[in-house]
């Protein structure tokens, strides 16, 4: 039972500090390596590229892995950032940074309800691109603020660079949402979910529970 009071302790604090079903709803237990995930970096990773970043992955396959680091905003507008886009001069968006590999093709993270021929499905209504002729395509649609992320460069790792990675404890998995990308803080975000990610942990751990559920918060 110690298990159990230590989970219900883990949760209350969540409670606490923010952490909803709301704001994260699909947070759940067992997630591998696959696109729709976020890896949140654990405390012991000191390189600055990735120190206390949560990275939405895209691409994982035999050539790699790929993704976007998604709390990184950067002080420069996207309408100064892509100038020729007409969309986004009106708009109250900054560019972010998605990690150190090339770092001159924007990568784009927009929701759409459709599937779009210049967009690749990572979850849900959830696509990522490289073709910015994207943006107008949404700004003639409906409005781009909560529904458009634009990040300079991605992260990227060779065939089984990840889970070794990830076998030394450097990244944590948690399932991704919508939310986290388009309308949270991202100043606590890795805070949030990498707190999150331990309750999740110490859930699995725990041999008290007989019937754990399948999301630790789709309930709170």
């Amino acid at each position: 039972r110690c298990g159990v009071s230590i989970v219900y302790g883990i949760v209350f604090w969540l409670l606490g500090i923010g952490v909803s079903a709301e704001a994260f709803p699909g947070v759940a237990v067992n997630e591998s390596i696959q696109p729709g995930v976020f890896l949140i970096a654990d405390p012991s990773l000191t390189d600055p590229n990735f120190q206390q970043t949560v990275v939405l992955l895209w691409g994982h396959g035999g050539h790699g892995t790929h993704g976007v680091i998604i709390n990184r905003p950067i002080d420069t507008p996207l309408s100064q950032a892509l100038p020729n886009v007409s969309a986004l001069q009106s708009v109250n968006l900054t560019l972010h940074f998605g990690g150190p590999v090339a770092l001159e093709q924007p990568i784009l993270l927009f929701r759409y309800s459709d599937e779009l021929p210049e967009g690749q499905p990572v979850f849900a209504d959830v696509y990522v691109s490289t073709n910015v002729d994207v943006v107008q395509w949404l700004h003639d649609s409906r409005a781009l603020e909560g529904r458009l992320q634009v990040y300079s460069g991605h992260a990227g790792w060779g065939p089984g660079q990840l889970a070794s990675e990830m076998a030394q404890g450097a990244w944590h998995v948690v399932r991704g949402d919508a939310h986290s990308i388009f309308n949270s803080d991202p100043s606590d975000l890795w805070s949030k979910l990498f707190a999150a990610s331990q309750a999740i942990q110490v859930h699995h751990q725990s041999s008290d529970f007989s019937s754990p559920p399948v999301y630790l918060w789709t309930s709170l």
